[in-house]
């Protein structure tokens, strides 16, 4: 084995600097490509199409008319589709509490008497 091997020696200053030096790079990179301004239709507006924004902060971003109604109708038969799912979900709940309540009175009400059975020797 040869003297002065690498295996657990500690690091010198250029290579702490170095990993310093791509650590704020990085940082500073991430913090260029920030989305800033204001963004008309924000919660119609797609993520690919809002990362338009970071490599132009000054674009003008916004969806045409044609893109936009598409978008608004989606959203609504979304919603339609979802309320149908909760009332379907809210109707199954009520008929199963009115069948157990049914049952309840079933049980409650008196069954009738049995014979008594007389032993004949």
């Amino acid at each position: 084995m040869a003297p002065g091997g690498r295996i657990n020696r500690p690091k010198t200053e250029l290579a702490r600097n170095l990993f310093k030096r791509r650590r704020v790079l990085s940082l500073e990179k991430r913090k260029k490509r920030r989305i800033v301004g204001a963004v008309i239709d924000r919660d119609l507006i797609t993520r690919n199409h809002l990362k338009k924004r970071s490599s132009s902060s000054r674009a003008n971003i916004t969806l045409s008319g044609k893109k936009r109604r598409k978008l608004i109708k989606q959203l609504k038969h979304m919603e339609q589709e979802k309320d149908a799912a909760a009332a379907q979900k809210q109707e199954k709940h009520t008929q199963e509490k009115r069948t157990h309540t049914q049952e309840k009175r079933t049980h409650t009400q008196e069954k009738p008497a049995l014979p008594e059975i007389m032993d004949v020797e």
